[in-house]
């Protein structure tokens, strides 16, 4: 296969659909923010996103920085560092 010449003709051509309706940001900092509320947008099943943009972002950026340290800072977690 390494030495296999590949016939790009054979190849089927794949189709790129624009997704409609996602919030964009100006700022190339925010992208990350951005994936990471619309896919738990997705995941929960909301399919307005409005309030997702770069006036929101420093709250957003807040509100999953202490949701993630909640998640870590469980009684499990608690108890763990104790011992």
């Amino acid at each position: 296969m390494m030495n296999e010449e590949i016939n790009f003709n054979d190849i089927v051509p794949f189709q790129v659909k624009k997704a409609e309706g996602l919030p964009k940001t100006k700022l190339p900092f925010n992208c990350g923010l951005f994936v990471v509320k619309m896919l738990e947008c997705r995941s929960l099943g909301l399919k307005k996103m409005s309030s997702i943009n770069d006036d929101t972002a420093m709250d957003l950026r807040s509100k999953l920085c202490c949701e993630m340290f909640d998640q870590f800072m469980d009684k499990d977690f608690q108890e763990g560092c104790r011992r």
